[in-house]
């Protein structure tokens, strides 16, 4: 059989009130990360009704699907999570409405609510890749398959589990957002903590103790002034960044001077930079602070390691994976345009499967900006152009009978 672009343009044009719908939907089923019960039915009774082969939601609320190729072609996989991060103070999160995206400044209609962005516009682009494929007869000659997984948000469980159960492919596709780039890979991140000891007292007396999160804050203070300014660039990674995100003290009393306090970091690292660069660097800071306040204790948390890996990244080599080239070609010919390649700021699910040697490529609508914002939107044009350029790749790599 030959297929054509135009036939896959053409399926979706027809399908466009369906597609949409879809995604509102799914955005209507809330689901945090470990609540996604609603949206994996949402996604799973799309799959069957389409005519998915197989189709399973496991233990954790991970839905898979495989529409089963001829055997004789590489297998393709689709990665995208259900679930999200918390609503916050967002307004009728779960509407899913259609609006004018020049609310928020982009030009066109949007559907709006969490997850739009990430990443359930791209979940439901992937399902709706394999109605269209169903819809036009196409028989591939490997396996598509769409694993919609839980607990991204919180580590990457569900993803992890779908890959205990072998639901794997030739090649992997991530549908975070990209706004329609390519991302071949994203830093590696290096949470990490720093403990202050003091000396408590009674807060009517603060000259008694010494203040444990006075001390901290000097240290945080020293970090954003002398360390972020020089953390290392990386030509394919990009910048090392590093926020402090949360703080506490002991006891957590109104009335008392803490004796400990323990603030966290986030940082993203690159090969350049890896977790024992950033622990000396922190311990440096601390010694030299403790020549100049000698009642200034603290200690540096050993920051976790993935896996036992020294780096939590992860990039596609066009040189060593040649399909990134093939993709790259497949995307051009389905956007009618040259799509840029990059690299993701934040950590996808995509590292689990590189880091097993299958090449990774990430393309989503949806923008990074948006995602966990009170704007989380996709575009609707970007998500129906996604939908034929996941059943055209789905074409081009798995080959067509």
């Amino acid at each position: 059989m030959v297929v054509t672009l135009n036939d896959i343009n053409k399926k979706v044009e027809e399908r466009r009130d369906e597609a949409v719908s879809f995604l509102q939907e799914l955005i209507g089923a809330p689901s945090p990360s470990g609540e996604e019960a609603e949206a994996a039915r949402v996604v799973a009774d799309k799959m069957r009704g389409i005519g998915f082969d197989a189709v399973e939601v496991d233990g954790l609320n991970d839905a898979k699907g495989t529409i089963k190729g001829t055997g004789d072609g590489r297998s393709i996989l689709f990665n995208g999570h259900i679930d999200h991060v918390p609503v916050g103070g967002m307004v009728d999160p779960y509407s899913g409405k259609l609006m004018d995206g020049a609310e928020f400044g982009v030009e066109g209609d949007i559907i709006y609510g969490r997850a739009s962005s990430d990443m359930k516009g791209a979940v439901a682009a992937m399902v709706m890749a394999g109605a269209v494929l169903k819809d036009i007869g196409v028989v591939l000659r490997g396996d598509f398959k769409v694993a919609a997984v839980a607990l991204e948000e919180v580590g990457g469980a569900g993803t992890m589990e779908t890959m205990r159960d072998w639901f794997l492919g030739d090649v992997v596709v991530s549908g975070e957002a990209t706004n329609m780039e390519i991302a071949l890979g994203h830093r590696g991140g290096a949470g990490t903590s720093v403990v202050v000891k003091g000396r408590s007292c009674h807060a009517s007396a603060p000259e008694r103790g010494v203040n444990a999160l006075y001390k901290a804050i000097d240290i945080i203070d020293r970090i954003r002034s002398d360390l972020i300014p020089r953390l290392p660039d990386h030509q394919v990674f990009g910048k090392t960044t590093l926020a402090v995100t949360r703080i506490s003290v002991k006891p957590d009393a109104g009335n008392v001077v803490p004796e400990e306090c323990t603030f966290h970091m986030d940082c993203r690292t690159h090969p350049d930079y890896p977790r024992e660069a950033l622990k000396a660097d922190l311990e440096g800071i601390i010694a030299s602070m403790r020549k100049e306040d000698p009642e200034l204790e603290a200690s540096v948390a050993p920051p976790a390691r993935p896996s036992g890996r020294n780096f939590g990244g992860y990039y596609t080599d066009p040189e060593e994976h040649p399909v990134v080239l093939e993709a790259k070609e497949a995307i051009a010919e389905a956007l009618v345009s040259e799509p840029k390649i990059k690299t993701w700021r934040f950590i996808t699910d995509g590292r689990h499967y590189a880091w097993l040697g299958i090449p990774v490529i990430g393309f989503g609508p949806g923008e990074e900006r948006f995602a966990h914002t009170h704007q989380d939107h996709v575009r609707v044009e970007d998500y129906l152009k996604a939908i034929v350029v996941y059943a055209w790749l789905a074409c081009r790599i798995c080959g067509v009978e």
